[in-house]
């Protein structure tokens, strides 16, 4: 075996890189910088070198999405279709990963993965899209739908935000209206590596559903009750209309993980985040 993890600069990639090194099984990685997954002849490259891949790989960049439409369509679409081709040419498991951006978030009830897909923007739009195509071409692909993911490599993730607000703004407004399953990076990493065999769509997330503003205030609080730095004083929550951003966003994305909890054990959302406050 030898895994093949693509975007090895962002949350997701660095931390699964990492995981499966410590866990001594054969891997590498490639940066965007070293391959674009959109170019056929560096993936076919690396893929005569893998038995597996798993692509985290992506635009995922909300808003500026928006306007920057060809380099997020690459990434996000070329990139994984361009992946699936050269994994069924090479007999090379392949899983990618999705976004519970490809959901509108009107459902009553926590989203399927055989439920209808219905973008509000372009980020999600090219999520499915690369869904689609990936599945095409392989249909033997794994598709991992994931959702806020925080505690990944690099400062841009939730907790690391919310934890430099709190240092900076005594007063703070979280929208308390998009509600979700928060999912913590290293979780995620261990079940990417025990669906490495599995075709078809999966949702995963850590148990628990929670507002942005709720999730805010949990990592406030404990940033007070460990004597983190913080000058926040009262954290206020809004409606997603008094904080407008140029892509759209679903104002529910629950998922319903029946399915990949049939294989794997997930674990409740705040219990991980204690476990990723604790390592910061």
């Amino acid at each position: 075996m030898n895994i093949w993890v693509t975007g090895t600069n962002g949350q997701v990639g660095r931390v699964l890189l990492d995981l499966l090194k410590k866990r001594g099984i054969p891997a590498f990685g490639t940066t965007h910088a070293e391959v674009d997954i959109a170019d056929e002849k560096a993936v076919r490259q690396q893929m005569q070198k893998a038995t597996h891949v798993i692509n985290p790989a992506a635009y995922a960049q909300v808003d500026p999405a928006e306007t920057e439409r060809e380099a997020s369509f690459r990434a996000n679409v070329s990139g994984p279709e361009m992946l699936a081709k050269a994994a069924r040419e090479f007999g090379t498991r392949l899983v990618h990963i999705s976004t519970d951006y490809v959901f509108d978030g009107k459902s009553n009830r926590p989203y399927r993965e055989e439920d209808e897909t219905n973008p509000l923007n372009w980020y999600g739009y090219t999520k499915r899209e690369g869904e689609i195509r990936a599945l095409n071409a392989y249909p033997e692909t794994c598709i991992v739908r994931v959702s806020w993911v925080f505690g990944g490599h690099g400062a841009r993730h939730y907790v690391a935000q919310v934890l430099r607000l709190v240092s900076q703004n005594k007063t703070l407004r979280f929208v308390d209206d998009q509600i979700g399953r928060p999912t913590y990076a290293l979780d995620f990493a261990e079940a990417l590596i025990a669906l490495r065999d599995c075709q078809g769509i999966y949702h995963y997330s850590n148990s628990g559903s929670l507002s942005k503003y709720a999730f805010a205030r949990a990592i406030w609080e404990w940033a007070q009750q460990k004597s983190l730095p913080t000058i926040c004083e009262q954290i206020v929550p809004i409606p997603s209309v008094e904080f407008p951003t140029p892509a759209k966003r679903p104002l529910f994305t629950s998922f319903d993980t029946s399915k990949v909890e049939k294989l794997i054990s997930i674990r409740p959302w705040r219990e991980a985040l204690t476990d990723c406050m604790n390592r910061l």
